[in-house]
């Protein structure tokens, strides 16, 4: 009896300290596993904002804008949108020569209506014919600095028609979560600092900008180009003209013309970007920059 209390006093005593060491194991096992879980999913609920920043710029000498007024609906129009493309493959893209695609809406009633099509394209087009730029409504058109050229239906190069000083326009592009935020800068002919002759409100400016699709492809089941697989590419989804808030007075300080602002990256996947400058109610570009928003 005397030998078998001691050793009962020992488990008795024992056991609370054996429970409080596994609570306190629990307990911090509990706290750890807790503390893992909601850093993990801190970092998960993180939005992943993806910032890409690119800056395109034109020089001070013209750089060409060249547009194709094209339709889906046009049998004739094929050939031309796969020279357009051709384009990709040129030194000259983006440093001498914006090349833009707009699709008209006015054979949609042949059948096939262009997805890329707009009444805005064809007003542009009419536009050009009203003020007298070119001598008809047609496609495939092409302009040249805001001039009909007709040398693609000869297979002759794009000209160099101009090597004139018209000023600097810059152009930054940020994307952030689907949204392309821009910030453009024209720095007009003339040294920063110095005064210039604008003499009246139509010296007013205007920046433009057009998100333009990529390595498009249709394939048409009617009208005209019915069968047909089309590719295209330098298609305008999205297009915003901002005229300068301020007119233009005489004897101004040259100091750089700033526009801002946003276009939705949702209508094309893979994107490029053009921007360029023309005066207000003139269509024709004076100075253009751009390129891949990849």
């Amino acid at each position: 009896m005397t030998a078998t209390k001691p050793l009962i006093k020992i488990r008795i005593g024992s056991y609370p300290q054996k429970k409080n060491n596994f609570l306190l194991w629990f307990f911090t096992f509990f706290l750890m596993l807790y503390f893992v879980s909601k850093g993990y999913a801190s970092e998960t609920q993180l939005p992943a904002n993806e910032i890409k920043k690119w800056h395109f710029s034109s020089g001070p000498k013209q750089t060409q804008m060249l547009e194709l007024f094209t339709s889906e609906g046009c049998s004739s129009c094929p050939p031309a949108d796969r020279w357009l493309s051709n384009l990709k493959n040129s030194p000259d893209l983006w440093v001498s020569v914006i090349p833009i695609a707009f699709h008209v809406d006015y054979w949609n009633s042949l059948g096939w209506r262009d997805p890329f099509s707009s009444r805005e394209n064809s007003l542009r087009q009419r536009t050009y014919r009203q003020l007298r730029y070119v001598n008809g409504v047609y496609t495939p058109g092409f302009i040249l600095n805001g001039l009909e050229w007709r040398g693609w239906f000869n297979r002759n190069p794009i000209p160099n028609r101009t090597h004139k000083d018209v000023g600097e326009l810059s152009l930054e592009v940020t994307m952030l979560d689907k949204k392309n935020l821009f910030d453009a800068n024209f720095m007009r002919p003339g040294a920063a600092g110095t005064k210039i002759y604008r003499s009246t409100s139509s010296s007013q400016l205007t920046l433009n900008v057009a998100l333009l699709a990529m390595n498009q492809k249709t394939d048409v089941p009617l009208g005209e180009n019915k069968g047909k697989t089309l590719h295209h590419d330098f298609v305008v989804t999205n297009l915003i003209s901002l005229p300068y808030p301020v007119a233009s007075v005489v004897d101004e300080e040259n100091r750089p013309l700033n526009w801002q602002g946003e276009l939705d990256l949702n209508l094309c996947t893979e994107c490029a970007i053009a921007a360029w400058i023309s005066k207000t109610g003139n269509q024709q570009p004076i100075q253009a920059t751009g390129g891949y928003l990849w």
